[in-house]
């Protein structure tokens, strides 16, 4: 077995490898898995018809190997586009794919030219992977760990890299070599990287994979199932993280804890599933009145908290009253029901030593004063002693 075979299958056993680690992604449901499981067995296939060449039709073992080689990196494209949800330009592959095709046949019935196949595979690959890497690099989620998307990243830019100089050299005729099977320098080169690489875009995949689905998870734990808003554990934490924040800053927050007055009542006389309406109802009102950077967490059934970064009490207490305003203005309508509610709401803002449970502790104080003088209203609370009531 010569050099270029061995490396070949290497790059075969290698890639089945990958495809049964892919193929427990399968039923996760992460865009892309499937397109890429077909992907990688395409290759697999196709490695072995090259492998075969010598014992093959050369229509086969030359065109039709080599052109299924390229329609499967034409399928990682796809795969890492619909990964990252973006549509996929199918047609535009197809002709790649086409293409390819012609000049292989082209190249071997009609003008027969090693060196003219090889620029052919390499352009298109080249073409391929640099599609994917391009996709990588323009859509890989800034706010999750770098590695699973750098990876992909470096495979694909690597094989790119390796297929643009190979045009090159081929271009050029500086490698004398005339077939797959002959062994030469920049042959084995070209061939260890694609070893490396090809089993490397089903692992760029592999890993991709795996952080959508801890974001996933993550996404689950920190976010309330009913309101979509921040789980009572990620609101906590982001208080805490706040706090610290501004210690080391020097700088002031708002915090407002409030609740959706007489809502075990609205349970009671409509049922849950209202009642849970009328908690998206003010979680989706919230979203359109607050700042981008303001955030909202569900603390408990019908209580929910807000965080006013970098924003001291009176600004605050603004946007705390235009949010109140849109509650009492925009009653919730569900089907043949309209049901009008307010909430109690008690505001405070950081004293710049507090702890995270002091400051929470004192809004909830905040809140207790509004239900007991009326509800429908904020009572805001700048320091541990003043108390005033905003109906």
């Amino acid at each position: 077995m010569s050099g270029p075979t061995l490396m070949m299958v290497v790059a075969m056993l290698v890639c089945l490898l990958m495809l049964a680690g892919l193929a427990t992604f399968a039923r996760a449901g992460v865009p892309g898995v499937r397109a890429c499981i077909v992907a990688t067995s395409l290759t697999v296939v196709s490695v072995l018809v090259i492998v075969l060449q010598p014992l093959l039709p050369p229509f086969i073992g030359i065109v039709v190997g080599n052109t299924m080689l390229g329609a499967a990196m034409a399928l990682y494209v796809v795969a890492i586009r619909w990964f990252f949800g973006l549509a996929a330009p199918i047609r535009g592959l197809i002709l790649i794919v086409i293409l390819e095709a012609v000049g292989l046949a082209l190249f071997w019935y009609v003008w027969r030219s090693f060196s003219a196949r090889t620029v052919i595979i390499s352009v298109t690959h080249c073409t391929l992977t640099v599609a994917m890497a391009v996709t990588v690099l323009r859509n890989r989620p800034l706010h999750r760990p770098a590695y699973p998307y750098l990876f992909a990243l470096g495979m694909s830019s690597l094989q790119a890299v390796a297929h643009a100089l190979r045009t090159v050299v081929y271009f050029l005729h500086v490698d004398p070599i005339e077939a797959m099977h002959q062994t030469s320098i920049f042959q084995m080169t070209f061939l260890a990287v694609g070893v490396f690489t090809l089993p490397g875009l089903t692992l760029g995949m592999i890993v991709m994979a795996h952080d959508r689905m801890l974001s996933e998870r993550e996404n689950e734990a920190n976010t309330d199932s009913v309101t979509g808003v921040l789980s009572r554990k990620a609101w906590r934490l982001l208080v805490e993280k706040t706090v610290a924040r501004a210690t080391r800053g020097n700088q002031r927050f708002s915090l407002l804890v409030l609740d959706i007055d007489r809502f075990r009542q609205i349970n009671d006389t409509y049922g849950h599933l209202l009642g849970d309406a009328v908690l998206r109802h003010f979680t989706a009102l919230a979203a359109g009145v607050l700042r981008q950077e303001d955030f909202i967490g569900r603390i408990d059934d019908e209580r929910f908290g807000i965080l006013y970064p970098d924003l001291r009490i009176d600004g605050a207490l603004l946007a705390s009253e235009k949010l109140l305003r849109a509650v009492r203005e925009n009653a919730c309508e569900q089907g043949h029901w309209s049901v009008a509610y307010t909430f109690s709401a008690g505001l405070v803002e950081w004293d710049g030593q507090e702890s995270a449970q002091a400051v929470a502790g004192r809004a909830g104080q905040a809140l207790r004063r509004a239900r007991e003088d009326g509800r429908g209203r904020i009572v805001a609370c700048p320091t541990a002693t003043s108390w005033n009531v905003h109906a």
